[in-house]
């Protein structure tokens, strides 16, 4: 005997059994704007914090800041996840292993002291857990300090995310496909209301199997053709539905205002993250001034304090030379001028550059050009003029 699905709904007389059935609907995606605001934001930061380069006479020290601080990554690499790790956690640890190594925790236990140098326990770095207590001397740990950022953010993802989230499902219910079922003519169903089985395991409910199958053929088929049994209905309303269109435009707007709004927390010009060309060069310096030059800042600080010792920082301190760094080109002018006064030397200039002094010392003379005189001794044109 064959078996019939339709069969299933010929003896019940009412359709009370439709209360249980499970309603046909599209899953609806959680957005986190927090974590995209965030994210984008901190991205763009490592990505420029890690075009710096680590200045110091110590060898040893520029090639793990500059080339190859472990094993597995390029100080490239090393630097973009240290700097969103900075932004996104507020704080980074990073720790230095038996080999020398420079590793960036993904965990730890902060344990604070009153008079006594803080230490770090627990800490882990890709799955691997270090057994050892780092004291604070033994560690770079850098805070971003940025309570508006955590207030924000923190907030945001109560007060957008949900308003974000319900505009994203409004938007796919746009075109949606609905439809409804009638089973007010199905017969008898009792007999075929489903049961458990021997295990005790519950059995598929032959009318929601319909249903399923159903809505499955109209959704993933270009061409869908399902024959209905007397006493079900089919009836699509989409076609009745009025309702207005969620513009993609309106979702595109908020997601964008809330990355705005962590960029300035951040001190990064809006339109730099937009690729916006109005007054780019007035942006770009607003970020080098009032962004990226305190986090060099800090980085520098952490570095001259933890990597260098107090008898050789003369020697070997660390300069961060990042995108900020002046471009002598653009201040020809003002270099020839502060240098041709005699209220500079070269070497003294070429040090705000990042650049070393003159090897022959030659650097350190002052120079005054020779059409320079003292006001009180006049010149050629007061000859001139007692002459006539």
């Amino acid at each position: 005997m064959n078996f019939n699905l339709f069969d299933l709904f010929n003896q019940r007389k009412d359709a009370s059994f439709a209360y249980d059935l499970d309603l046909i609907g599209g899953q609806q995606t959680q957005v986190y704007l927090k974590q995209y605001a965030l994210n984008t934001c901190a991205s763009f930061l490592a990505r420029t914090v890690s075009q710096s380069e680590f200045k110091t006479k110590n060898s040893a020290l520029y090639y793990k800041l500059n080339v190859r601080p472990n094993y597995n990554q390029t100080a490239t690499s090393f630097w973009q996840e240290l700097i969103f790790k900075l932004i996104t956690d507020n704080e980074v640890l990073v720790v230095q292993d038996d080999t020398g190594d420079l590793l960036i925790a993904d965990s730890y236990v902060h344990n604070v002291k009153a008079v006594y140098p803080d230490t770090f326990s627990g800490v882990v770095v890709n799955d691997y857990q270090f057994q050892r207590v780092f004291g604070m001397d033994d560690v770079w740990f850098i805070k971003y300090n940025n309570d508006n950022l955590t207030t924000y953010t923190n907030q945001l993802l109560s007060d957008y995310a949900n308003l974000f989230s319900r505009m994203i499902s409004f938007a796919m219910r746009n075109k949606q496909l609905r439809a409804t079922v009638d089973f007010s003519g199905v017969t008898s169903f009792d007999s075929q209301t489903p049961k458990d089985d021997a295990n005790g395991n519950k059995k598929e409910n032959p009318a929601q199997k319909f249903i399923d199958k159903l809505f499955s053929a109209f959704r993933d088929n270009d061409i869908a053709i399902v024959p209905l049994q007397k006493g079900i209905k089919y009836d699509e309303v989409s076609s009745q539905y009025s309702g207005a269109d969620q513009a993609f435009s309106d979702i595109t707007a908020a997601r964008k205002e809330a990355v705005d709004s962590v960029a300035e927390i951040l001190g990064i010009p809006p339109a730099l993250l937009h690729g916006a060309q109005a007054e780019v060069d007035q942006n770009k310096q607003e970020l080098l001034n009032f962004c990226i030059a305190p986090l060099n800042q800090k980085i520098e600080d952490e570095l001259n304090a933890k990597a260098v010792s107090q008898s050789s920082y003369d020697q070997d301190k660390v300069t961060v030379w990042g995108l900020n760094k002046p471009n002598a080109l653009n201040l020809s002018d003002a270099i020839d001028k502060l240098v041709s006064s005699g209220v500079y030397n070269r070497d003294t200039v070429r040090s705000w550059f990042g650049d070393d002094p003159i090897p022959d010392g030659s650097g350190q003379k002052y120079y005054i050009t020779k059409n320079y005189e003292e006001a009180t001794k006049g010149g050629d044109n007061d000859d001139d003029s007692d002459s006539n």
